[in-house]
């Protein structure tokens, strides 16, 4: 610590952590299920959130306040695997809860000796000093007499979210009613963990976890899990969209619409994953449909989380999937058109690794190629007298190594740095 307890106040991080359980006491057998820390500073500012779902090793029994289920917490790690993500988080600053006592209590037996005795600081604790013989205990109920907005209770989130905007208001008032220097000496249990593993940012988020389990009670989902996993050598694509487009055609697969998909499938002994994959491109053209306009209306993103649903495609995908689709679309500027015009009919070729991304993947040869080709231009895999641009991810240390360059050197081939094609053609990539 510093002489300036000030300055130790301003570079000091606390973690604000809450946890949802099957009970009150790990030592009756009652486990973890949900955990979330809150990194803020001083001044109250948030610096990390973290939050996952945490398998309890056994059946969640009876009505639980919070509402976790088996189902929800049937993919998500244990309390074992979550131990690094934890003990990073709480390295090298003071640990912070409601009802501190409770969250130590199931803390300790999950951290097994990692590290010292948890020490730190309670937020209804440090309300019976500010506000003595308020009566008040439960965190909603602070929450309401300070004003503190609380939407979504039982959510380990929701509440180590609002216990950090508690902790904020409490510790103010308690530095203003007493010195700083008895804040930072009551108050500051700095803990310091030896080898700290780093963070491995395993969790499974309640929302991410509902979809998964809302799809797994589909019954396609089912079904389709008991397909080869050995891929058949011909794919009906064809077959299966006109059966699948039939069927989605009010937006309910009925059972018998169901069973005519996957005997579909089984005829032709095709694989789940190659399943899958003709769901995604019907999704994918759904998509293309709704962008011709380039908009996306919230009519249009309800029916594609529907049939998304439908298909057993996770939301996280489909969000790709529309990532992925937006980047065909041109931009329909003046100036752009105008050069699209012009370049109509031209034909270009790669030369090496392309280093540009879009929504953070990088371009590969394929997606590259299918983005010149969607643009009117043609694409050529060798350099020839007929190639216009030869595009290259470092235009300006282009040489003559390698066939290609050599070839477009010969043959006077305009050169082209990559990110400046993109732009030409009017495709968005990412700054870097």
């Amino acid at each position: 610590m510093t002489n300036d307890p000030i300055l130790e106040l301003y570079n000091h991080q606390f973690a604000i952590i809450s946890l949802e359980t099957t009970g009150i006491s790990p030592q009756h057998g009652d486990h973890l299920v949900e955990l979330a820390i809150q990194t803020v500073n001083w001044n109250g500012e948030l610096l990390d959130s973290y939050e996952t779902l945490v398998h309890p090793g056994k059946d969640i029994e009876g009505f639980q306040i919070h509402g976790i289920t088996d189902d929800m917490v049937k993919n998500a790690p244990s309390a074992s695997e979550i131990v690094p993500d934890i003990l990073s988080r709480l390295n090298g600053k003071t640990l912070v809860a409601h009802d501190f006592d409770f969250a130590v209590r199931f803390l300790e037996p999950i951290l097994n000796g990692n590290m010292p005795k948890l020490e730190g600081i309670c937020t209804l604790k440090l309300f019976d000093l500010v506000a003595p013989d308020s009566g008040l205990r439960r965190l909603e109920q602070l929450c309401t007499y300070y004003d503190i907005e609380f939407s979504v209770r039982h959510s380990a989130k929701s509440d180590s979210l609002a216990t950090a905007k508690l902790f904020s208001i409490l510790k103010n008032l308690y530095a203003q009613q007493n010195e700083i220097e008895d804040f930072v000496e009551n108050f500051l249990h700095l803990i310091k963990i030896e080898d700290c593993p780093k963070e491995r940012n395993i969790f499974m988020k309640r929302k991410e976890a509902k979809n998964i389990a809302n799809i797994q009670k589909n019954k396609l989902y089912d079904l389709l899990n008991r397909l080869t996993s050995s891929a058949g050598d011909s794919v009906p694509v064809r077959q299966y969209l006109n059966v699948l487009d039939r069927a989605l055609a009010d937006r309910i697969l009925e059972e018998k619409e169901i069973f005519s998909l996957v005997d579909l499938a089984t005829d032709y002994k095709l694989s789940k994953k190659q399943v899958m994959e003709i769901h995604e491109e019907y999704l994918r053209k759904l998509i293309r449909i709704y962008l011709l306009d380039e908009i996306l209306t919230n009519a249009e993103m309800d029916d594609l989380h529907l049939v998304s649903d439908l298909l057993c495609i996770l939301p996280k995908e489909l969000d790709l999937l529309i990532k992925y689709e937006r980047t065909k679309i041109p931009i329909t500027t003046p100036g752009v058109q105008k050069q699209l015009k012009s370049l109509t009919g031209k034909s270009v070729c790669f030369s090496g690794h392309l280093n540009c991304k879009i929504n953070g993947q990088r371009i590969d040869r394929e997606l590259a190629q299918q983005l010149v080709k969607e643009r009117g231009l043609i694409v050529k895999r060798v350099v020839s007298k007929n190639v216009d641009y030869l595009i290259t991810a470092h235009a300006e240390q282009f040489s003559g190594k390698g066939r290609k360059n050599r070839k477009a050197m010969e043959y006077h081939v305009n050169v082209m740095d990559e990110k400046i094609f993109w732009e030409m053609i009017g495709v968005v990539v990412d700054n870097e």
